[in-house]
């Protein structure tokens, strides 16, 4: 597995920056990922900053302010730029986008993550090369909440701490059973899970059964603990071991999001499986 964080994509960016012409006017993004890289490069050159979509409006970002871009009266240099290239669709789609653009403007395109040879000859400019032979699995921290099904669905989630606010003790039955029903959703997924896994008894499955069907979050399976109290379950194990068991047992599962970053180190240590820590945004590789 290949794991980008935002501070992998930041450190990218400052280390290759010397690769951008200093000419370029105007940094566009492709949204939704490549405007965080276009923000990010935009910054850090003291140039203007565009999405795709304005650019092709004639506007643009300056301190804050939307300025006309279209004839402005001089030509300019403009990079269009995503956070990754692979297939290159998407900047297949941007430079078919670009042909009705009208103004004297030099169009680069560019990315930071360019994933092999293919994907480079996509672009004019591209910051590293994170291709690795017989990698199938590129992660990147600005969308792996919300990524493709195929690999949604090979993953397990918390549930506390992601989808929802932590809870609070349950040694309160009544709020406790409150917020379960009330809890505030955090993360809701766009495509399908393939398992949640969590710590909340298995007594409480029809409330959290409600509580996922109303925030509209989709999964294949619900894992809660087999015991009829707490008391019980707290004699007999603790969330990380729980989890990590649940993960570990499961062949198909290649992915864990926890909430906790102890929980996550622990249930990677003892699955020897990767798992994402939404507290801290690392992923833990590698375990012990």
């Amino acid at each position: 597995m290949i794991y980008k964080s935002y501070q992998d994509l930041s450190d990218a960016i400052r280390r290759n920056l010397w690769k951008i012409p200093q000419d370029v006017d105007i940094i566009v993004g492709i949204p939704r990922s490549g405007m965080i890289a276009a923000l990010m490069v935009a910054e850090l050159l003291g140039r203007r900053c565009a999405s795709l979509d304005d650019f092709l409006d004639g506007n643009i970002m300056s301190c804050g302010d939307r300025q006309t871009l279209l004839g402005r009266g001089r030509p300019g240099k403009v990079l269009v730029i995503d956070d990754t290239v692979n297939t290159g669709a998407a900047i297949v789609r941007a430079r078919k986008m670009l042909v009705t653009t009208t103004g004297p403007y030099d169009i680069l395109f560019g990315c930071v993550f360019a994933r092999g040879r293919d994907a480079k000859a996509l672009v004019n400019i591209w910051l590293e090369d994170i291709y690795v032979p017989g990698e199938r699995w590129y992660l990147y921290e600005w969308n792996i909440m919300h990524h493709h099904a195929h690999k949604t669905q090979a993953m397990m989630w918390d549930i506390d701490g992601v989808l929802c606010q932590d809870p609070p003790s349950e040694r309160d039955t009544k709020a406790y059973e409150y917020y379960l029903e009330h809890a505030v959703p955090m993360v809701v997924p766009t495509t399908p899970i393939g398992a949640i896994v969590t710590y909340r008894l298995e007594k409480y499955r029809d409330i959290t059964e409600r509580w996922l069907e109303r925030h509209g979050i989709q999964y294949n399976d619900l894992i809660m603990f087999q015991a009829d109290s707490r008391e019980e379950r707290n004699a007999t194990s603790y969330p990380g071991r729980y989890k990590a068991h649940q993960y570990k047992k499961s062949d198909w599962a290649t992915l864990f999001v926890e909430s906790d970053r102890e929980q996550a180190a622990r249930i990677c240590e003892l699955s020897g499986k990767p798992v994402f820590c939404y507290e801290d945004g690392k992923m833990y590789l590698k375990c012990p």
